[in-house]
């Protein structure tokens, strides 16, 4: 395992800008990049600390870690990743910090408005992108969303399925016509969406484990009311 753990550690510090210092190591849900960048580089100026974001889905971060990634800190989209950890893998947490909402995003060549996921069902709506279910609590969302609405059967042949909801987004803006992303993503694509209830889907708690004790700053940071503050300009709301 030691050695694993080395191997991941050269990687990413190969892959990272040269820097006087190692950089801290974060995982996170790849729907917390927007605001997650903007934190890491003022906790790198007002620190001195670098700071290095992996960011893909739950999921993968979650293998990733059990095969030894040397990460500080894991930020998935569902706490019941951090549960899942061996026992004496998290120093500290889960600590809640921010709720994400689902959203229905169409394309605007459309001409449809969403009010409702029962436009998935118009022929013009011929690919639908989708975060892994597997691997994504926002496809785990998405999936509740369309079971709870009787349609999962009529739009399952429209799926194209994403690694993360990131990369559902990315579909979004170019070869889908609608996604199941979060809010910050739909509203920097700029096109139609329907906001979806949040009774309609298990919640999408963002928390936040200590993996090791050099994080402690910026798991700590992530309590800040300024942190707050810059999650709620991404559409995240208070846990």
């Amino acid at each position: 395992m030691a050695a694993v753990r080395l191997l991941w550690l050269l990687a990413l510090l190969l892959a990272a800008p040269a820097r006087a210092e190692a950089p801290l190591l974060v995982a996170a849900a790849s729907s917390l990049g927007p605001p997650l960048r903007e934190l890491a580089e003022r906790f790198s100026a007002e620190r001195n600390t670098p700071v290095r974001l992996v960011l893909t889905s739950s999921g993968k971060l979650f293998v990733q870690i059990q095969r030894g990634a040397p990460y500080a800190l894991y930020l998935p989209a569902d706490p019941a990743y951090l549960e899942r950890l061996p026992e004496g893998r998290l120093k500290a947490g889960p600590l809640f910090f921010a709720r994400g909402r689902l959203v229905l995003y169409l394309h605007p060549r459309l001409g449809l408005l969403p009010r409702g996921p029962e436009v998935l069902k118009d022929p013009a709506v011929r690919r639908v992108a989708i975060a892994n279910p597997r691997l994504a609590p926002y496809g785990r969302a998405a999936r509740a969303v369309l079971a709870r609405y009787g349609l999962a059967s009529a739009v399952e042949d429209k799926l194209v399925y994403a690694e993360n909801v990131a990369q559902a987004a990315r579909l979004a803006a170019f070869a889908a016509d609608a996604a199941w992303i979060d809010l910050a993503s739909a509203r920097k694509l700029g096109g139609p969406y329907w906001l979806v209830p949040e009774e309609a889907h298990p919640p999408l708690l963002y928390a936040a484990g200590l993996l090791e004790e050099e994080g402690r700053p910026f798991f700590n940071y992530l309590k800040d009311p300024a942190a707050r503050a810059v999650f709620q300009k991404y559409g995240l709301e208070a846990p």
